[in-house]
């Protein structure tokens, strides 16, 4: 007589079941009841936390993905090869979840081919709408061996795999370029805010800051990613690949320092540095977090070759980047708009079930699929204390 072995209930099970219960609730209002009562957006605040840390910092933090490809096979950095497979899932599902935010943002996704047909060449929007359906086809077809490898017909995987690596080289190409479109053209649609976004933020060079930004953000989030699958998921990996990729971190973020340092002087904002007022203060949260403290913690070996410490110096990083995106977006045009915007719960919940959903669906393919070698399962208890212990 054979049992039915019902799932564990655990602390996180039930956590992660609140959340997508509460998201469900905030999709059926969203769609059911009316943007007013799924959110706090008004007419002089129409851009809010889906835009802002759905759309802004999920593009960005999805950087590391072209970065690491493009430095394997464009530049030849073969020490990051064994990291690039988890540097494309983690921009993949990055750039799949800005697009579920994208159709709570659009209240209308059955309108979402529009851009595909519907073409107006003088719209930002219409850009950046074909930057993330071509990168995300990109990141697709990068991505795709991994699951190509585990279908059982032979002949139709080694077919796929030939011609996929034929093409490879000219997919990383695309990939780039569209990416780097991508990011700058994001930070284009703030342009035309002149006069209502806080000097602080406001700049005729938002396009090269949004993209020096993305880089150092996104290869943040994959080094957090890849340590969490070794402490977590039972994988194996040279850690010092780590250190290795941190490296490249605090210079991508001292230049980002500078560029905005020479920004504000040229451009005569800096008396609103020193002003007591609250965009004064989450611009120096900003940059405390995202350029003085990890370039600071960052140029020391006992951080870059700690997995710990790196990894909260990574998350370090990638809150100063959302700050950044979230000031952009929202703290500095609150005193042109003349509204307080505060979220509603329904606006944090659709957006963290879409976050939990991609964070299951990482684990899950790094789990099932041969994203970094797998330790024995004996092992696994040794490597958790050796990553705790590091």
């Amino acid at each position: 007589m054979t049992t039915t072995r019902f799932p564990r209930i655990t602390l996180w099970r039930i956590i992660v079941a609140v959340i997508f219960a509460a998201g469900l609730y905030a999709t059926y209002a969203r769609f059911a009841l009316g943007f007013k009562l799924a959110t706090n957006l008004t007419d002089p605040q129409p851009w809010g936390l889906w835009v802002g840390l759905g759309t802004l910092c999920g593009v960005g933090l999805s950087a590391g993905g072209f970065a690491i490809a493009a430095a394997v096979y464009l530049l030849g950095f073969e020490r990051y090869r064994p990291v690039l497979r988890t540097a494309v899932l983690v921009s993949f599902l990055g750039y799949m979840s800005v697009i579920v935010g994208m159709m709570y943002e659009l209240g209308l996704p059955w309108r979402i081919w529009h851009p595909i047909v519907m073409w107006n060449r003088h719209s930002v929007l219409f850009e950046v709408s074909w930057c993330v359906m071509l990168y995300t086809t990109v990141l697709a077809l990068e991505f795709s061996p991994s699951l190509i490898e585990k279908i059982p017909w032979a002949g139709f995987r080694e077919f796929y795999l030939h011609w996929h690596h034929k093409l490879l080289i000219a997919l990383v190409l695309a990939g780039t370029l569209l990416s780097s479109m991508h990011q700058s053209f994001l930070g284009a649609l703030y342009l035309i805010t002149k006069g209502k976004l806080d000097p602080l933020w406001y700049s005729p060079y938002l396009t090269t800051e949004f993209y020096l930004s993305a880089i150092p953000a996104g290869l943040a989030v994959t080094i957090m990613a890849l340590y969490l699958c070794v402490r977590s998921l039972n994988v194996r990996l040279d850690l010092s690949v780590l250190s290795d990729v941190s490296r490249v971190i605090a210079p991508l973020l001292a230049l980002w320092g500078l560029f905005r340092a020479v920004d504000l002087i040229t451009h005569d904002a800096t008396p609103y540095l020193f002003m007591w007022r609250e965009e004064t203060l989450s611009f120096w949260v900003e940059i405390g977090l995202f350029v003085l403290v990890p370039v600071v913690l960052l140029s020391r070996d006992k951080v870059r070759n700690n997995p710990q410490y790196l990894y909260w110096t990574c998350a370090l990083v990638v809150m100063g980047f959302m700050a950044n995106r979230l000031n952009v977006s929202i703290t500095g045009l609150q005193a042109s708009s003349g509204v307080y915007y505060v979220p509603k719960w329904t606006e944090f919940a659709a957006t963290l079930a879409v976050l939990t959903a991609a964070v299951m669906a990482f684990r899950y393919a790094v789990i099932y699929l041969d994203i970094l070698p797998k330790n024995p399962p004996r092992q696994r208890w040794m490597v958790a204390n050796t990553a705790a212990e590091a």
